[in-house]
């Protein structure tokens, strides 16, 4: 073949698949990062609507993540001069069961709640199980000593998770129990050599003991692993009855029960699917089970009328539930486009990571480098430097992104480049409640609502506006200098080394401060800057009786002068502390809009409650003239000159892989990690057996494997891998910095 033939072929392949009728077969468009796939499916709706203007309010555009949805919507506008909604097929999912209430048995006006809200509603389905209630909510056959349940909160993390699994695949909670009492048939009927060289090879020396077992032990823990299916499916069914009885969903709900509905309505879905006639899906490679099922309840199983774009090597949720091959398979046409746009460096270097090939050969160049220094101070340094450097060079800063598998752990870098006054856009999970900018607003807001929580007045005092020492604030804490006698002797501690509980003390800060009966012995300006706080407070307290809460959650916060600008900080920091006081304004409410007869402490406890979650409430910042700092999730749809993938350290991306309290397979049924009772070993046979048969921690390093290519390939231009440290072995997690550096030496 010669040169350029291979092109040509692709481009005649684009231009048959494009002129084929909307009633055909599933066409996939798949290629890697900037091969065009999502331009190809805005020239297939450009096409098939210029042949029928109807089918444009007859399309559902829609993405594996919302911010892709927008973007094909954007690409089709553009490409068709059409407006189009671009949106994820749960929104359709709610349209529909709000407009059926009576067939769904749902409530009549359904709420979307995110993750968040759906742990606390599973939280207060699961509380009989954790209370001296369970026997009867359970039954007396069940034995409550069972795998993770010795810790609670750990136990219902790792139950959600697996509920919100077995919802997103379809299986309810009477079919997850036959399941797991099959599977444990399956396994215990006929268990396999746990004595088998390979298998003890295989295991580290402190779990091999969990091997050692006789026909007792392993009945003893079918009947424990029986009893946590049990329990579980119980938790499952209460979930889902406390879902329906506060008529709220989430979008993994919303599919199950849209999919249920056209499953079980035909009518329904024969006159959804004569209104809705072509489907154009981007990202498909990432559609969760649900999301898939309900599209084959739309369009049928071959998926007549769908075009989908993506690329199965780039699936990111497969440890989630997606399975690419599950739609690509299906494909009657499918067409592979070759990248125009990023370098073949990158290109190369993303597949030898995917593959774990240190060998692979890498075209030589610069647009992959690898920065190591001593430390993550040093590494955010040089990082914000380098990317100064580019700015001053003409790049605008929108075209340059700092990314990480999560945003929880970009505070150094953020730090480092708003010192350097280069403005920074947050995307994903920033930890909110554990900024020191929203923690001062917390403290604001909670100080107006009740001055006796003291842990957030003491930390009001010290605000940019009070900036009371260490000194005045014990003063504050302390007893009026001269006070009033007591009209009769108290009784004497039992022991000096006890102390007599006094409820003064417990509220003599706020005493004070409402008071003012140690004013006088504060100095003059400590005792001027009480005053004018009190004075505010007052104002405070008046605005939260006339106004609603979110309004006076907004006037309080920038009365408390956390807004303004303050002497040696740049802009940019300016900016940022503005943009996340913004999200928590915004979070406060939304609590605010779903409650409109709490207050502001109702919100406030709310928010209490998201900072002790595992994740909390993500900011999406979309200005375009500032440096993106972003997890490599939220830029899946965007395209940069130049990308920086910080941390890339073993342990730090990939992070090590740490197995939930149990397992399930739907081969094999519950397989627990912990035994529980009276057990030989820490560790179930079942799933030390199952490490070594499934191989999870391989499989969930080779997501994180391929999220790290995807960072790469966000780049058009170069891309800086940067980490810190002395570069490890990389056995219970890649040293993917160091894997980079020695693709690179094969370029040399």
């Amino acid at each position: 073949m010669t040169p350029g033939t291979g092109s040509a072929v692709a481009l005649l392949a684009l231009e048959r698949a494009l002129a084929l009728p909307a009633e055909h077969g599933l066409i996939a468009f798949t290629g890697p990062p900037a091969s065009g796939k999502t331009e190809a499916l805005a020239r297939r709706f450009a096409a098939l609507t210029a042949g029928d203007p109807a089918l444009a309010a007859a399309a559902i555009v829609t993405a594996a993540r919302d911010d892709g949805s927008h973007a094909l919507a954007a690409r089709i506008a553009a490409a068709s001069g059409i407006a189009v909604r671009g949106a994820t097929l749960d929104a359709l999912a709610f349209e529909l069961l709000r407009a059926h209430p009576l067939e769904t048995g749902l409530a009549l006006d359904l709420e979307a709640v995110g993750e968040l809200d759906a742990a606390e509603i599973f939280e207060r389905a699961a509380a009989p199980l954790f209370s001296a209630e369970w026997s009867d909510w359970l039954g007396t056959d069940v034995d409550p000593e069972i795998a993770g349940l010795r810790t609670p909160a750990r136990f219902a993390d790792a139950a959600l998770r697996l509920i919100r699994k077995l919802r997103d695949a379809g299986i309810d909670d009477q079919a997850f129990l036959a399941v797991a009492l099959r599977g444990a048939t399956t396994f215990y009927a006929n268990p396999p050599n746990l004595a088998s060289p390979a298998l003890l090879s295989a295991t580290k020396d402190e779990h091999r003991a969990s091997l050692a077992v006789d026909a007792s032990e392993l009945d003893r823990q079918r009947r424990r692993e029986l009893d946590l299916a049990k329990i579980l499916a119980r938790l499952y069914r209460a979930y889902v009855d406390e879902l329906v009885r506060r008529g709220c969903l989430t979008a993994c709900d919303a599919l199950a029960e849209a999919t249920r509905l056209l499953e079980n309505r035909p009518a329904i879905a024969r006159a959804l699917r004569r209104r809705l006639r072509v489907a154009f899906v981007d990202d498909a490679h990432d559609l969760s089970p649900a999301a898939l099922r309900f599209l084959r309840a739309l369009f049928g199983d071959a998926l007549d009328g769908v075009a989908v774009a993506g690329d199965p090597d780039a699936a990111t949720q497969t440890f989630a539930g997606a399975r690419p091959e599950r739609i690509f398979g299906r494909a009657a046409t499918t067409v592979v486009l070759a990248p125009s746009v990023v370098p073949a460096q990158i290109l190369a270097v993303a597949r030898g990571v995917i593959d774990a090939d240190p060998a692979r050969p890498v075209p030589p160049g610069e647009s992959v480098r690898v920065l190591r220094t001593s430390d993550r101070i040093a590494e955010a340094s040089e990082v914000a430097d380098r990317i100064a450097a580019m700015v001053r060079d003409g790049t605008p800063p929108g075209r340059v992104a700092v990314v990480h598998r999560t945003l929880r752990t970009m505070a150094t870098y953020e730090d480092a480049l708003v010192a350097r006054d280069l403005p920074v856009a947050l995307a994903g999970d920033p930890a909110l409640f554990a900024r020191a900018d929203v923690l001062d607003a917390l403290a604001l807001l909670w100080t107006a609502v009740d001055p006796f929580r003291h842990v957030w007045v003491l930390r009001a005092l010290q605000t940019p506006m009070m900036r009371l020492s260490d000194a005045s604030i014990a003063v504050l804490c302390g007893e009026p200098a001269s006070p009033q006698p007591a009209l009769f002797t108290l009784p004497e501690s039992p022991s000096d080394g006890e102390r007599r509980w006094d409820r003064k003390r417990d509220l003599r800060l706020g005493s004070n401060l409402l008071r003012g009966e140690r004013d006088a012995d504060l100095s003059p300006i400590a005792r001027e800057r009480i005053t004018a706080f009190r004075a505010r407070r007052a104002r405070w307290t008046e605005w939260l009786r006339r106004t609603d809460v979110a309004t006076a959650a907004r006037a309080i916060v920038e009365d408390g002068g956390l807004l303004l600008s303050r002497g040696g900080e740049t802009p940019a920091r300016e900016q940022l502390r503005a943009a996340l006081i913004a999200r928590l304004m915004a979070l406060i409410a939304s609590y605010a809009a779903r409650h409109p007869f709490d207050d502001l402490g109702g919100a406030l406890a709310y928010c209490e409650r998201l900072a002790a979650a595992d994740r909390g409430p993500e900011l999406v910042d979309e200005r375009t003239d500032a440096v993106v700092v972003a997890s490599v999730d939220r830029l899946l749809a965007r395209r940069f000159d130049h990308v920086f993938i910080v941390d890339a350290r073993a342990g730090a991306f990939p992070p090590y892989y740490v197995p939930d309290a149990f397992l399930f397979s739907t081969t094999y049924g519950m397989i627990p990690k912990d035994c529980a009772g009276d057990a030989v070993a820490a560790r179930t046979a079942k799933f030390t057996w199952y490490e070594h048969h499934a191989k999870p921690r391989a499989a969930y390093v080779r997501e994180q494997r391929r999220l790290f290519a995807a960072a790469l390939g966000r780049a058009d231009r170069s891309v800086t891998v940067s980490a810190s440290g002395r570069p490890t072995r990389g056995i219970a997690a890649p040293e993917l910095a160091a894997e980079v550096a020695a693709l690179l030496t094969n370029a040399r």
